[in-house]
């Protein structure tokens, strides 16, 4: 039971981080106010996944105390949770407002309930008493019951009594039907904006390159964090110099490369958030046998293959460190690994040279990359 609304939750939430967050294109298709531009949204979604242990998981009541205790959890969680959904139906503009809750017997039946028992227990209006109810000591443990003495019977006693399977089956309908409704407007969203990638994917080849950056700037702004120099105003640098030396145009074709395949795997992480729910069958299958053979120690090779190559270590610590002394030692590893590669050597001379130039610096690390195929 729990598992299919956590399933849908991870979706919203998953959607809420790769693509509300990050685009603006997507931002205005909600309601994006001050305080969800803070870590407002995240929060609620850490509140729901703390709740939903308390709704879900069976507790063992060992008292009459600890019996009240889990119920009064149970019933104000799934109001907080109520809550939650009146406040994500509203951020994703699902033009379903309070009232149509009120109307959902899934939403009605257990808000009444927690009311009653746990909002207001008594009840007065202009010093008129209207209700009042307390928890009952002889109900079971699988049933919320309390004793009602309200206006409406003439303070006759009632005997209220819920089945717990039942409050946590309404609850469990009413989360399915709106994270429903929540998912369709996102898919909704993600359509538009697949929309929009394939429009930029069309033109990448027709277009400028100061039109493909204006244009993923306003639609697709996410690429600009890709790399150190994908800044606006150092791209424009770096290409205005691509015939200068082929430090500039790898950058740019690099760029290229990105925003190209950045496109393509949004496009395809955002239909992927809609297909069917993948189920795995368990399959009975036997302890896998293993045929082992025993050889003398004498017969064994001691020649050892020799150890490829690598560089990724050293260039990762001259990307992010760019201090004298690091360089010094980790461009001097770099240097005796690839003595005999002319473009190597030069290019980590004009990272040492323009150590604090970001362009001149990064156009000539992302080269070497390239040169020793360590994208």
């Amino acid at each position: 039971m729990k598992e299919e609304v956590t399933y849908k939750l991870d979706r919203i939430a998953s959607i809420w981080n790769h693509f509300i967050w990050e685009y603006d294109f997507c931002k205005r298709k909600i309601k994006f106010r001050p305080e969800v531009r803070t870590n407002y949204f995240g929060d609620i979604l850490g509140y729901f996944q703390d709740t939903f242990d308390i709704i879900f998981n069976d507790k063992k009541s060992e008292s009459h105390s600890d019996r009240f205790s889990n119920q009064i959890s149970l019933l104000q969680s799934i109001y907080v949770q109520q809550d939650f959904i009146e406040e994500l139906l509203i951020i994703f503009k699902t033009r379903i407002e309070k009232g149509d809750l009120k109307r959902d017997l899934n939403y009605s039946i257990n808000r009444d309930i927690r009311n009653e028992l746990v909002g207001h227990p008594i009840r007065k209006y202009k010093g008129e008493f209207i209700s009042s109810c307390l928890f009952s000591y002889n109900g079971g443990k699988d049933k919320v019951v309390y004793l009602r003495y309200h206006k409406d019977n003439n303070y006759k006693f009632e005997s209220m009594e819920f089945p717990i399977s039942e409050i946590i089956q309404r609850h469990k309908d009413f989360l399915d039907k709106y994270f429903d409704e929540i998912l369709n407007k996102l898919k909704l969203i993600l359509l538009d904006f697949s929309r929009e990638i394939e429009n930029i994917e069309s033109l990448i080849d027709k277009k400028s390159f100061d039109e493909i950056l204006a244009i993923s700037k306003v639609f697709y702004e996410s690429i600009f964090e890709y790399d150190f120099v994908y800044d606006k105003e150092s791209l424009l640098k770096i290409y205005a110099k691509k015939n200068e030396h082929r430090r500039y145009q790898n950058l740019i074709d690099k760029f290229y490369y990105d925003l190209k395949s950045s496109l393509k795997e949004n496009k395809e992480y955002a239909t992927e958030l809609f297909e069917p729910r993948k189920e795995f069958k368990k399959t009975n299958v036997g302890i896998p046998t293993f045929d082992i053979e025993f050889v003398e120690a004498t017969k064994i090779d001691s020649t050892e293959k020799e150890r490829p190559v690598t560089y990724h270590y050293e260039l990762g610590k001259i990307a992010t460190k760019r201090n004298p002394m690091d360089f010094d030692f980790f461009g001097g590893c770099l240097k005796r690994k690839c003595a005999d590669n002319e473009l190597v050597l030069n290019e980590l001379e004009h990272m040492e040279s323009n150590m604090y130039n970001d362009i001149e610096y990064f156009s000539a690390y992302r080269l070497i990359c390239t040169e020793l195929k360590e994208e």
